[in-house]
């Protein structure tokens, strides 16, 4: 049990909830310019994979933050 959360803790990288949030957002905002561009400039349609990213994102950096909450009692693993 004790390597799963180091494990978990060098994915979370002592991020804190709000730098998760930040980080989050701006992966997000990448994933739409990048969107717009394959839109535009490109003429293909990734509308389908949107979903896909999005939820990819967001597991990324909040699972892991909330196993560390509830193994460690503290989100960023100190």
């Amino acid at each position: 049990m004790r390597s799963i959360i180091e494990h978990v803790r060098q994915i979370n990288a002592e991020r804190t909830p709000v730098m998760n949030l930040c980080a989050c957002l701006c992966v997000v905002v990448m994933l739409g310019l990048a969107n717009l561009v394959c839109h535009y400039v490109l003429h293909t349609d990734m509308s389908f994979l949107m979903p896909w990213m999005l939820a990819a994102t967001a597991l990324y950096f909040f699972i892991p933050a909330l196993v560390l909450w509830i193994a460690t009692g503290n989100p960023s693993g100190k």
